[in-house]
């Protein structure tokens, strides 16, 4: 299995619930493999159901790891939820998920189970694994929370945030504006940058914490409007709220 670490983690929600994604970016180029077109999946669960410790993930990744050697797998990725994480493979041959499904009944410490399909299209790895812009946007606002608190931010604290969204016409730059104006945001003044490709700007403020599922609904909400008018969140930014300081506005 390839080294866990070179995979792309970030959260998201699945059945309503808060879970952990990780992703294998490095199929994405080769995607999809037409010598791999079965679909495994890997879930290993608590047999109490508590939450997954540290400990149990760590015990689960060995035990994936053990149970996937010498088989010609290639590991597309993972969702963590609750009491399970559940790994995604693509495999040359039923006869490879056979091997793997004979492994898993040998675990008496977690219950696993192995299911699969005939997959060509990977459509797994592309919809469910990979992150699309909206998903993509958590990663970065983990990375700019990140920077912030490294500044001495608190990011607890409420403080205006600056959306920066870019649109190719005009006119698509005022509908999303009247768009997001019955959204709740306030609209500041509007942009041009003339060599940019997407060169009619807005900017949008609202109201949140850096607390990651609000500021996650706000820049999601932002991505998703602009969306509809062929527009782009670049970036979003705020000023630095001192870690002595509990709330701003």
């Amino acid at each position: 299995m390839a080294k866990e670490i070179t995979w792309l983690e970030y959260d998201w929600r699945l059945d309503g619930e808060r879970a952990l994604f990780g992703v294998e970016l490095s199929l994405y180029r080769k995607a999809p493999d037409a010598s791999r077109p079965y679909l495994c999946y890997f879930c290993c669960q608590t047999l109490d159901e508590h939450i997954l410790h540290p400990s149990d993930i760590k015990r689960i990744v060995g035990i994936v790891t053990k149970c996937s050697k010498g088989v010609g797998v290639a590991p597309a990725g993972f969702v963590q939820l609750g009491a399970m994480r559940q790994y995604y493979f693509y495999v040359a041959s039923k006869a490879e998920y056979d091997r793997l499904k004979e492994a898993a009944a040998r675990e008496k410490k977690y219950l696993c189970r192995v299911g699969g399909k005939r997959e060509e299209d990977w459509a797994t790895y592309f919809q469910l694994l990979y992150p699309n812009e909206v998903k993509y946007q958590t990663i970065t606002n983990r990375e700019q929370i990140e920077k912030l608190k490294r500044s001495g931010d608190n990011p607890d604290a409420s403080r205006r945030i600056n959306l920066h969204v870019a649109f190719r016409t005009e006119q698509q730059r005022i509908l999303f504006e009247e768009a997001a104006r019955q959204a709740g945001f306030a609209i500041g003044t509007p942009e041009f940058h003339s060599d940019f490709e997407l060169p009619h700007g807005s900017v949008l403020y609202r109201i949140s914490t850096l607390k990651p599922e609000e500021i996650d609904n706000v820049t999601v909400r932002t991505v998703k409007l602009a969306q509809m008018m062929e527009g782009r969140l670049l970036y979003w930014d705020c000023n630095i709220v001192p870690r002595s300081v509990t709330k701003r506005i």
